[in-house]
């Protein structure tokens, strides 16, 4: 069955459009079972019916009847109960219901099996034999797996049709991806692609047709001579037949081969590169669909000429993007050397089919006051070219070819963002104080030079968490001493005045340094924090000691070690600690200059580390609460994966138990405590957190201006009761509609967002 299996679902991903995917399921599951009929009923959520769809054995075409309500049938049965059923004998089954017409009485042995994706029902896949039988095990399985493994592949086509329909005000196309900088923006998508993947091209007309034919010609000349000089410098290298590979891509470039049929699609209207990319799609598909192993490789030989004739293609004339006003970014991945390279001033919003609210590109993103949403699944990115988007960075979604009134109601929101934004204005010279006069350190989350200023605009006590890898994240290989502390010594300079918490280096993860890659199968329980600087004791002592030569501009440094987990981990980093500090206070000692060692604390984003907190606060000064990864450790959810998404949330009554006991291990051990994940950004969370005992927050420095504003709303004590009452429920959705309402009573419905 496992061979069957894998041809059924090679055929289906060769297969383009909805219906097309349809017939090939349907007809490659009979001849893989050898079975008279196979159908798919797809639901019909507007009409709360199950539609037959496409079938192989039952005729369609005479058919007066091609629905079953969800309640109605074996179909509707198969629905209800979201698996499978099969019966040797449909005649004797109460719950079953024919089509006039489509001769299915014939039919008595019978299974179906539903197909979900992201636990919503899509439809139902049934296959049925004449004869009255008992289907074996295999069959069944082989089915199950099938509507498993093809659950997105029909999630995605079906989002994809949606876009056959023409655009109405009652059409409403919307997709779920992860907020990852918050706002609100309209715009027209503008698809940006990697030069040499053929697969990321967009759909993509043009209006000068000899010039797409002349871009056309010179990068079919290019390519044909690149491969020309790679033929002759392999002679005499290798044998006859690797050199008849070169001689087979001429062929396929040839006069009768793929660039002509590239030609005929410009000819048609297309841009270049998309009429590049449909040719190719379909020879992939041919090829992919063969029996033959040798035939099916070949396919690769097609894509690797594609790729190479697309980089000559888009270089051939390649000049600086330009952007229209009111740009959305799209892409298969946003990255921040790209958007650094891009026009970001015309940029309103971001969408990128990955990445991850703590990537660089993110961060960015952030930093930039940019709208933006990651992670989207099934997003058909080819299709968006120029197309409306509505981009909600506050819930994740993406709105597609919105309708006018949706438009118009985004746009009214975006005036009252404004006007929000000129409000707080006025509010950054006020004290960061509750209503009764209780201070609270609001503190800003840095990684980018223009952090700084603006932080000291919105009246930041100070810098509550420096990435230091961003810095290293900007460079083609691992900055010197000196380099590392110029960077730090601007930074505590411009800061003298106020306390700064620098994090030791932190890669790994979904944070990468192009020249030290890691490469893990699960790359969040490996090899990132402290285990990287501790294995690499070279790297560790070079940043610490050009930390400490820079201390000599700010005395309230304080240095963080992130995600310590064990106490032998926190005893060695302080031993490197003191080694670089003594060398460092020596040396500059005999310029009469003198350093104190920092403050020294540590990232508690490990749930061990929760549970050592009397151990450790023995040896540090501080504990900084990182909300992001402990969450996600706690919770075992990956923050950047959509399908799990819904479990992460920083209101898990078991999240707020767990900083219920951080502050009391840290009140008990007598040691100061702050929090710096995107909770404390949350104007929900921030009251929450204050009345727990929190009374450091460290956020992004665009969130500073909300979270003032909402402490100054309250009394100390409120916050306290709010914090006592919120560890009584039970579920996270009683947890957040509770502090919703504390938000509301007070006036601030409008700081805060369902999505945050």
């Amino acid at each position: 069955m496992r061979e069957q299996l894998r041809r059924v679902t090679q055929a289906v991903s060769a297969a383009e459009g909805k219906q097309n995917i349809l017939e090939v399921i349907v007809s490659e599951v009979c001849r893989a079972l050898d079975i008279e009929v196979c159908s798919i009923y797809l639901a019909d959520y507007r009409l709360n019916q199950f539609v037959l769809t496409a079938s192989r054995g039952l005729d369609l075409g005479h058919s007066t009847l091609n629905s079953l309500d969800f309640n109605q049938g074996l179909v509707g049965l198969i629905g209800q109960r979201e698996e499978p059923i099969y019966l040797s004998d449909v005649k004797k089954s109460h719950p079953y219901t024919s089509f006039p017409l489509v001769n299915e009485d014939d039919f008595n042995a019978f299974l179906g099996v539903p197909v979900i994706h992201q636990r919503k029902v899509l439809g139902v896949l049934v296959i049925q034999a004449k004869q009255p039988r008992r289907f074996d095990l295999d069959e069944e399985t082989f089915l199950t797996t099938l509507a498993a493994q093809l659950s997105s592949k029909l999630a995605s086509s079906e989002f994809e049709t949606s876009f056959e329909q023409s655009d109405s005000e009652f059409v409403i196309r919307t997709m779920q991806g992860i907020p990852v900088s918050s706002g609100v923006a309209v715009g027209k998508a503008r698809v940006v692609f990697p030069l040499e993947d053929i697969h990321s091209v967009p759909d993509r007309k043009t209006d000068d047709i000899a010039d797409e034919l002349n871009k056309l010609e010179l990068a079919v000349k290019i390519t044909r001579d690149q491969l020309e000089g790679m033929s002759q410098r392999m002679q005499g290298l290798v044998s006859s037949q690797e050199l008849s590979l070169f001689d087979a891509y001429q062929q396929i470039l040839g006069a009768e081969g793929l660039a002509s049929e590239v030609e005929e699609q410009i000819r048609l209207g297309y841009w270049a590169a998309t009429a590049l990319r449909i040719v190719t799609q379909r020879h992939l598909n041919a090829f992919k669909s063969m029996q033959d192993p040798y035939l099916r490789e070949r396919a690769n030989d097609i894509e690797d000429l594609a790729n190479r004739l697309l980089s000559h293609l888009v270089k051939a004339n390649k000049r600086v993007m330009q952007f229209e006003p009111d740009t959305v970014i799209v892409a298969d991945k946003v990255s921040a050397a790209m958007l650094a390279e891009l026009p970001v001033s015309d940029v309103v919003g971001i969408v990128s089919l990955t990445g991850s609210s703590t990537s660089h590109a993110a961060i960015l993103a952030k930093a930039l006051g940019i709208p933006a949403i990651m992670g989207l699944e099934s997003f058909p990115i080819k299709q968006m070219e120029n197309r409306s988007l509505i981009v909600d960075g506050y819930n994740g979604q993406v709105y597609l070819s919105p309708g006018q009134s949706l438009i118009n109601q985004y746009q009214a929101l975006i005036k009252e963002e404004v006007q929000l934004a000129n409000e707080l204005v006025q509010d950054e010279t006020l004290p960061n104080t509750s209503r009764d006069g209780s201070q609270v350190n609001l503190l800003i989350n840095s990684s980018l030079a223009t952090d700084t200023v603006k932080a000291r605009g919105c009246g930041a006590d100070g810098i509550g968490l420096y990435r230091t890898e961003i810095p290293f994240m900007q460079l083609d290989q691992f900055p010197s001493e000196d380099v590392q502390s110029v960077i730090y010594s601007d930074l505590l300079r411009e800061f003298h005045e106020f306390p700064v918490t620098i994090r030791t280096l932190d890669i790994g993860g979904d944070k990468q340094l192009s020249y030290f890659p890691i490469s893990e199968d699960n790359p969040f329980l490996g090899w990132r924090g402290i285990r990287v600087t501790l294995d690499h004791p070279e790297i560790f002592l070079v940043q610490l000691r050009a930390i400490f030569k820079a201390s000599v501009h700010n005395q309230q440094l304080r240095l963080a070690i992130p995600m310590v987990s064990t106490l032998e981990e926190l005893d060695e980093s302080l031993r490197f600690i003191h080694q670089a500090f003594d060398e460092v206070s020596q040396e500059l000692a005999e310029s009469g200059v003198s350093i104190r060692l920092p403050l020294i604390g540590l990232i508690l984003e490990v749930p061990a580390a929760v549970f050592q907190l009397s151990d450790f606060a023995t040896r540090v000064d501080f504990i900084s609460v990182g909300t992001n990864d402990l969450i996600q450790y706690m919770m075992a959810v990956d923050r950047n994966n959509l399908r799990v998404k819904n479990l992460y949330s920083h209101f898990q009554p078991a999240v707020l138990k767990v900083l219920t006991k951080i502050v009391q291990e840290c009140e008990g051990a007598g040691i100061s405590m702050q929090i710096c994940g995107e909770m404390a950004a949350d104007p929900l969370a921030a009251i929450l957190l204050i009345g727990m005992g929190f009374s450091t927050l460290s956020m992004d420095v665009s969130c500073i201006a909300r979270v003032k504003r909402a402490i100054s709303r309250f009394d100390m004590d409120e916050m306290q009761k709010i914090a006592k009452s919120a560890a009584n429920f039970e579920t996270e959705a009683k947890v957040r509609d509770y502090l919703l309402k504390a938000m509301e009573d007070k006036g601030l419905g409008g700081l805060v967002r369902a999505g945050n």
